[in-house]
């Protein structure tokens, strides 16, 4: 079984201009907006998550770990 993405959520700012979601070069991450300024928690799809890391180095709170 190969390692996946995972965001604490708790760490997570949920910013609607999420760096985790443009980057994410196999579109894994999905996330609802509420408003212009306000958005879900990002929520990785596990079956389309590579395992590549580029999530971890471009999230600013530090919320994505592979596991």
């Amino acid at each position: 079984m190969s390692k996946k993405a995972v965001i604490n959520i708790k760490k997570c700012d949920q910013s609607p201009f999420c760096p985790v979601k443009r980057v994410c070069p196999a579109g894994a991450v999905t996330q609802n907006k509420k408003g212009f300024f306000r958005a879900d928690a990002p929520k990785i799809d596990k079956d389309k998550c590579t395992g590549c890391g580029i999530c971890l180095k471009v999230c600013p709170m530090g919320a994505v770990k592979i596991s």
